[in-house]
């Protein structure tokens, strides 16, 4: 039965419930002491594939001197690190072969190599020098390969159940408290605070409107600020887990080249993160709007003005007192908007592209295809 849309059903739902969650996993990572950031003076490269490559580029966007490579980049710059450096593998679910990969091959170097997991016994934790898990989703859900488990039915990743929303943030905070040190600039109780504000009905229920006028867009685009580009990434990821086309771009670039293939009625989001970025984006509001029919939906922080933007067409985060805060609350408006868009119209609100219903139907070409035989010094690795 297709979604309609309305909100009755959405507490049954499991990416409803992956958002909802994610307050309680700041209070299990708050609760802990933070991991230890490498300190060995060298290079610290973050490895990671889809919502994980985007964890990586996000935190290398919000500290500096840390490089985030796309996933092919990051197995040839393990080759060239040393005893001075570092390399931190970024894995859900600990199989992500590229990753285990760079991971392995930067360990041979002599590298100091950290597993950022959700599955400390994995594949990845056991190749690495050191873990640190994400605390996102029971172990157990990780391992399943049983397509037939009620699990399967609602999400399934690669060979298990892997939660992707939840853990992208996840991953982002234990980084990110890793990174600060206990003098950091983030004030994480008043994090955990800011997201059980924005994962209450509250906040979500207004942008169902939203949602229902995106859903009719044949695509979508997602133009990026300065710091956003990562969360553009992360917002079509999202929405190809529904089947949905989407891009993403910084918007200056987007106006030099996605402009071309834009077609009317298209949905365009501009992630406001400053004042530059919602000049730029205030800039060409008129032009796709004659040409494309095309209202840009503004999502920023409270801070960021847009005074002229049309009524129902901004949505609105809490500023937030460090720049994580603020790319927090970004991210978590993103996760509703995109579940709420995706949600209209599919076929099961729970069975995404490359999910079961896709697995059953081409009998496994998504995992042929999502699985890599690597090699390393002779030996081959498992598959994933």
């Amino acid at each position: 039965m297709q979604s309609d849309g309305t909100s009755g059903d959405l507490g049954g739902e499991y990416i409803f419930g992956e958002i909802a969650e994610q307050p309680g996993i700041v209070a299990r990572l708050r609760a802990g002491p933070a991991p230890a950031w490498p300190d060995g003076g060298g290079r610290v490269v973050l490895a990671g594939a889809g919502d994980s490559l985007c964890a990586a580029e996000l935190v290398a966007g919000l500290y500096g001197g840390i490089e985030a490579p796309q996933p092919m980049a990051a197995t040839a710059a393990a080759d060239s690190l040393g005893t001075a450096d570092a390399l931190i593998g970024i894995s859900v679910s600990g199989r992500t072969p590229r990753v285990l990969e760079a991971c392995r091959r930067a360990r041979a170097g002599g590298a100091h190599t950290v597993a950022v997991t959700d599955d400390p016994g994995g594949p990845l934790a056991r190749a690495a020098s050191e873990v640190w898990c994400i605390h996102a989703s029971p172990a157990g859900r990780l391992q399943s390969t049983d397509y037939e488990c009620p699990q399967a039915r609602q999400y399934v990743g690669y060979h298990h159940d892997v939660a992707q929303t939840k853990t992208f943030l996840a991953g982002v905070m234990t980084l990110a408290r890793a990174r600060e040190g206990a003098a950091g600039a983030t004030d994480w109780a008043r994090l955990e605070r800011t997201l059980e504000t924005l994962v209450a009905p509250s906040f979500f229920e207004p942008l169902q409107s939203q949602a229902r006028a995106c859903a009719d867009a044949g695509e979508a685009f997602f133009l990026a600020g300065a710091g956003t580009l990562p969360l553009a990434r992360f917002a079509a990821y999202k929405l190809f887990e529904f089947d949905r086309a989407a891009h993403f771009a910084d918007i200056e670039e987007y106006c030099h080249t996605q402009y071309f293939v834009t077609r009317p009625g298209a949905a365009v989001v501009c992630l406001l993160d400053d004042a530059d970025s919602a000049r730029r984006a205030e800039e060409i509001s008129d032009v796709l709007a004659e040409l494309f029919h095309a209202r840009p939906l503004l999502m920023c922080s409270a801070d960021v003005a847009t005074p002229w933007a049309e009524p129902g067409r901004r949505i609105e985060v809490p500023v937030g007192g460090s720049p994580l805060e603020r790319q927090v609350a970004l991210t978590v408006a993103i996760e509703w908007l995109t579940y709420l868009w995706g949600r209209i119209g599919a076929p099961n609100v729970n069975s995404f592209h490359g999910g079961f219903d896709t697995e059953r139907l081409v009998a496994g070409t998504m995992r042929t295809i999502r699985g890599s035989r690597v090699v390393v010094d002779g030996t081959t690795l498992e598959e994933a």
